[in-house]
């Protein structure tokens, strides 16, 4: 009986230690998913104009280094100049040492300080003047043997030392010819670097940065906190209220036009889409772009293209702005007029119809999972608790719920944040400034969705480290 009891706790604690972090997992996104905060967060933390500002740097860059290698071939001169360099270094080293020029100026610089000495610099470390003057004599005849000796020597290698000097002056030669072209060709570049950074784009990009902090607080308090948390709040109540719309917004309707084999084709009506680029301060109704916006370019220091800025976006609402709009906007299937971007009669049918009923079915009744969830944890302690089993199976089972799972599942979380750095790059089919606004908006997905889970099971994972090391002993 005993047996069966260990096989059975065994059991449950097997299954547990594997459906409890799922479902814990689970409940976490499902809360997320269903909370207008996550989405903000995402629309907030994703940096859209930093990241435009740095790709178009990047892509500046390469820019003025393709032109850079097409026009002056800079590289080839970098690596003739570096090899002439080093070539000369070694020349200069092995003839400084078959002259023993290191040795000779530092014997001859001794000689000069030792020359120009006078006894009051020096009194305390003498008993009178004339010793200092015999100790002054001694040094310095000390110190001329050593100069005539390196001098006997260069008399005797002569010849070699002639001709490494000559080899030296040849190389010399050759490095400063390579200094030379290396110098007038990096000219050549810098003034097309130059050219590049006097451009407008360039100008306009660092006014955009110049801009950023601006940009992003007027839509983060106009249009996200204002106009999106709304619109997600109400798309986030219709998706997980299947019971209240089924009647109002699904449709089954008959599809006869095959009598033969007549089949149910499924429609749903979505709410609408109104996201308005007004907004109302002090009583006083001004569009966020012309009006907000451009009020804070005239007021922002330092821009190199203000006069082009503030007519751009002091004009966002009139016909241009609603038709350049227009032209990027139905691409998403919506509409802009007078400020507000909108989409009305959102109508779906047959299988598209068919997959959002699905999920809405699911987000409706998922809610009720996370409160299985919760009785499932307080159903484990209260079988860990109260289970007849040793003490030291319990603490045991327990170590291991709280530690392998936490570290397992961390493990995973943080390959899913560094996921999209490593794996979105530039392509054929990707532009340089489209893959790194990807990898933001990835990036920035994958650490809000993983971020919640990772604290949580952070937390876990230090309460085991903590339990094991206060019930080591017994473990």
């Amino acid at each position: 009986m005993s047996q069966n009891r260990g096989i059975l706790f065994t059991t449950i604690n097997s299954i547990a230690i594997i459906l409890l972090p799922l479902c814990i997992i689970v409940s976490i996104l499902y809360v997320l998913l269903t909370t207008p905060a996550f989405y903000t967060a995402i629309l907030k933390h994703t940096d859209i104009i930093g990241t435009f500002v740095k790709a178009k740097n990047l892509e500046h860059t390469q820019s003025i280094q393709k032109e850079i290698d097409n026009k002056v071939g800079l590289a080839s001169y970098v690596l003739t100049y570096q090899a002439a360099k080093k070539q000369y270094k070694e020349a200069k080293k092995a003839y400084d040492i078959i002259n023993k020029t290191e040795e000779y100026e530092k014997l001859q610089k001794q000689l000069e300080e030792i020359k120009n000495l006078s006894y009051s610099d020096v009194k305390q470390a003498f008993p009178n003047k004339q010793s200092f003057e015999n100790n002054q004599k001694a040094e310095l005849a000390k110190i001329q043997r050593q100069i005539e000796s390196i001098e006997e020597y260069r008399d005797t290698y002569k010849s070699d030392i002639a001709a490494a000097k000559e080899k030296l002056e040849e190389i010399e030669d050759t490095f400063e010819e390579a200094q030379d072209e290396y110098n007038e060709k990096q000219e050549e570049a810098n003034e097309i670097i130059q050219e590049h950074q006097n451009t407008f784009a360039s100008k306009l990009n660092d006014d955009l940065d110049l801009l950023k902090p601006v940009i992003t607080a007027i839509i983060h308090e106009k249009l996200i906190d204002s106009n999106i948390v709304p619109l997600l709040q109400k798309y986030i109540n219709f998706f997980t209220s299947y019971n209240t719309i089924k009647s109002l917004y699904i449709l089954e309707l008959n599809d006869s036009s095959n009598p033969l084999n007549p089949k149910k084709v499924s429609q749903i009506l979505l709410p609408d889409i109104t996201i308005s680029l007004w907004a109302t301060e002090n009583g006083v109704k001004k569009h966020i772009l012309s009006d907000i916006l451009a009020e804070e370019i005239k007021k922002t220091p330092n821009l190199k293209n203000r006069t082009f800025l503030t007519a751009v976006f002091t004009f966002a609402d009139t016909a241009i702005g609603e038709f350049i709009g227009s032209g990027y906007l139905k691409k998403a299937g919506l509409w802009f007029d007078d400020g507000i971007i909108y989409k009305h009669n959102i109508i779906l049918s047959g299988d598209t119809a068919d997959a959002v009923i699905s999920i809405i079915k699911i987000f409706s009744y998922a809610r009720y999972f996370v409160y299985t969830t919760i009785i499932l944890v307080l159903l484990y302690i209260v079988f860990i608790i109260f289970s007849s089993t040793e003490s030291i199976q319990k603490l045991l089972w327990l170590k291991r719920m709280l530690i392998y799972p936490s570290a397992i599942i961390l493990c995973i979380g943080a390959a899913g944040i560094v996921f999209p750095l490593l794996c979105i790059h530039q392509s054929d089919t990707v532009s340089l400034i489209s893959a790194h606004l990807l990898r933001e908006l990835a990036s920035t997905i994958s650490l809000c969705t993983l971020a919640p889970v990772m604290v949580l099971f952070l937390v876990l994972l230090l309460c085991g480290l903590i339990f094991r090391k206060l019930y080591s002993s017994k473990l």
